[in-house]
């Protein structure tokens, strides 16, 4: 199929997943080919529907042309009965040769179509196959035995579809969370328009029961609303004014006004969307050795069947020998040629990699793809961020101790104003509280991992960690001695200096995750021994968080440069290592690692695009689960493998021996593709 849509004009380049059900293609827009593949793709008997942004609508299908492989299918197993039982109770052959003909031709409707598609693109392939061995038992007489094999192809192709199907629904579910209207308030007035026609900043109004339409922030209301489509969260957020809402979210009790932040293109649900595509569609490490395998098993099979059709036959005749018939060596060939599809094997690992996207997805997991799982399932060490990650992200200032606190405060607020680290947001919280009003900065720096400076009214001030201020400055045993007893309760310190002289400190706490410490014991039942805190804050505060949280190992003090270090550090000791944070502050880190995990990535549009995987849902929680389907997604991979290899090899040998008929042959192939897809199929389910 991706052979054939590549040959098309304008079409640079394509790609097919049977698993997932998508055919990815470049083109040149100036001849813009979609309406030629379109055609193509139909003409092999599948159906098409458009999705993404540029998607034409799908004309409607006939009833025929939904349920004529149903019906071919039902006619050719009918005519095989009516002919076996004409020929048990002593009808004349050419009867039941005639309806068997019927039963070929009926069975065969969709494979005869698609193998003179591949025929034309000169590929060789299962339906290619099939229609050759079906040929060549009707030649050797055994008609029966040819409509049954047909039957039996069309009817396993027929459950495989049905089978995958419940995969493939899974970007159709996401897309039914995306309101069709949108309800505006223009001019004073409410209007039902598309999602597409809402500009950023116009207001939605959503009423209960409703769906919000597009991204936005609540600018006035309260309600609980369904995060599920977005988080995988079942139980309803509440939200009031200033929340962020997701599209596809549903309002479950009060009135909203929401004004819009993204437009329909934009939204978080429509990208989740296309990195759940992108994510299905792209190859695994297993996947790419299947198709290696695949593309020498098939012609090494298909030279083998012509060998043992040719060979043999020839030889004895050339010697003079009895080594049966030349019929017999013509089905030996026939079977192998069936083997030779490796339909069973391609489909057995990209069946498991869309089935544990899909069930991840729906717990608000994203993976990037297929090879991040197979990463997962070898992660043997992982480091966490502090700040959002292992606490809440919600620091307040707890302690604050200076000659002058209100002065104190509007000094390292003003600083804090211009720096987005959530300990920056808490102190300009705490001013806001306090009612004190904040000054202009001049010169302001961002000094990472110490802190943040500035000119404020003439004087050049620094509020800085402790560590830092004490190598540029002076701070006296007093304030030092208050410094080392906040950091041993956990908190955060930051010290103020003017022009070098500390003026006080202030304290800042973040409450530890409540389930961090089940999460961590979860990780380590799993095999995951070392799980390591990295952050920049100091030895007391990191060692207190970590035997809070349950870690066996923290680093602190480091600088965005020191965790990079740190993460290889960790994978000269223990191999394969993934870094969990926010997804923006740790970038380098996350980049550094063998698996990045951005945390609480639904508010954050650069963790869902810089992370391996990202947790949508602002919680620990759903990250021992991750690592268990990755596992579980190996393992199933493993058995599909070795099943379909295990099974053709045999029935291979007993083709080469005479031993093996051409029902034996589909069972290798269309029986054990059924089998490794339900196999697979077992990962879509909640554990």
């Amino acid at each position: 199929m991706g052979a054939s849509v590549a040959a098309v004009n304008g079409v640079h380049s394509a790609d097919v997943n049977f698993a997932s059900g998508l055919l990815t293609f470049e083109y040149d827009a100036a001849v813009d080919p979609r309406t030629a593949v379109v055609t193509l793709v139909r003409g092999t008997g599948h159906g098409v529907e458009q999705l993404g942004e540029h998607a034409e609508d799908s004309p409607q299908q006939s009833w025929w042309e939904r349920n004529r492989a149903t019906a071919a299918i039902s006619a050719s197993g009918l005519l095989i009965v009516v002919g076996w039982v004409l020929g048990t109770f002593g009808t004349p052959a050419p009867a039941s040769t005639v309806l068997y003909a019927l039963a070929i031709l009926a069975g065969g409707l969709i494979t005869w179509r698609r193998a003179f598609v591949s025929i034309r693109a000169r590929m060789l392939d299962m339906n290619v196959l099939m229609t050759i061995a079906v040929i060549g038992a009707a030649a050797i007489g055994e008609w029966q035995e040819g409509a049954t094999v047909i039957f039996l192809f069309a009817l396993g192709g027929w459950l495989e579809s049905r089978s995958l199907e419940r995969t493939r629904r899974s970007i159709r579910d996401l897309l039914a969370f995306e309101p069709e209207q949108a309800r505006v308030r223009r001019a004073e007035r409410e209007e039902l328009v598309a999602p597409a026609d809402v500009r950023v900043g116009e207001t939605l109004i959503v009423r209960p029961g409703e769906r919000v339409a597009l991204d936005g922030v609540i600018a006035s209301g309260a309600s609980a609303l369904d995060e599920a489509p977005i988080t995988g969260e079942s139980i309803p957020a509440d939200k009031g004014a200033g929340d962020r809402v997701f599209a596809g979210s549903l309002n479950t009790s009060g009135l909203l006004e929401v004004e819009v932040t993204a437009l329909s293109t934009d939204s978080t649900l429509t990208r989740i969307i296309y990195l759940v595509e992108e994510a299905q569609a792209a190859k695994a490490p297993s996947q790419q050795f299947v198709d290696r395998f695949s593309r020498l098993y098939t012609p090494i099979v298909v030279w083998l069947a012509v060998g043992v059709a040719t060979v043999p036959p020839v030889a004895a005749w050339a010697l003079g020998a009895e080594w049966g018939g030349f019929e017999s060596w013509l089905y030996r060939a026939l079977v192998l040629l069936v083997i030779s599809c490796p339909c069973a094997l391609v489909i057995s690992t990209p069946v498991a990699i869309v089935s544990a996207i899909t069930r991840a997805s729906r717990d608000g997991v994203l993976i990037k793809g297929g090879a991040f799982l197979e990463i997962a399932a070898k992660v043997r060490a992982i480091a966490f961020d502090k700040t959002g990650t292992l606490t809440h992200g919600h620091p307040v200032v707890v302690e604050l101790s200076a000659e002058e606190p209100h002065a104190f405060l509007a000094l390292a607020a003003s600083l804090e104003a211009n720096s987005n680290h959530p300990l920056a947001r808490a102190v300009v919280a705490e001013a806001e509280r306090e009612g004190v009003s904040l000054q202009p900065v001049n010169d302001f720096e961002e000094l990472p991992g110490r802190g943040v400076g500035g000119v404020v009214a003439g004087r050049k001030l620094r509020l800085v960690s402790p560590s830092f201020a004490a190598e540029i400055g002076q701070v006296s045993n007093t304030i030092s001695q208050h410094i080392l007893l906040a950091e041993e309760a956990g908190r955060t310190v930051f010290v103020l200096l003017d022009d070098g002289e500390a003026l006080g400190y202030l304290a800042v706490a973040d409450e530890v995750r409540t389930n961090a410490s089940d999460t961590m014991q979860r990780l380590r039942s799993a095999g995951i021994e070392h799980l390591v805190m990295l952050t920049g804050d100091n030895e007391r505060t990191a060692e207190a968080v970590a035997t809070i949280a349950g870690l066996t190992e923290s680093r602190a003090r480091l600088l965005p440069g020191d965790k990079t270090s740190a993460v290889a550090e960790l994978q000269e000791r223990y191999g394969v290592v993934a870094m969990i944070g926010d997804g923006v502050n740790d970038a380098p880190a996350l980049a550094t690692a063998d698996l990045g995990i951005a945390m609480g990535a639904a508010g954050s549009d650069t963790a869902v695009e810089t992370a391996d995987v990202a947790l949508m849902r602002d919680d620990l929680s759903a990250l021992p689960g991750f690592f268990d389907l990755g596992r579980r997604t190996v393992a199933n991979i493993r058995q599909n493998v070795a099943l379909s290899i295990v099974v053709k090899l045999v029935v291979l040998v007993l083709a080469v021996f005479g031993k093996a008929t051409l029902w034996m042959a589909v069972f290798a192939d269309t029986g054990v593709a059924l089998i490794v897809i339900a196999n697979g199929l077992r990962l879509l389910k909640k554990r």
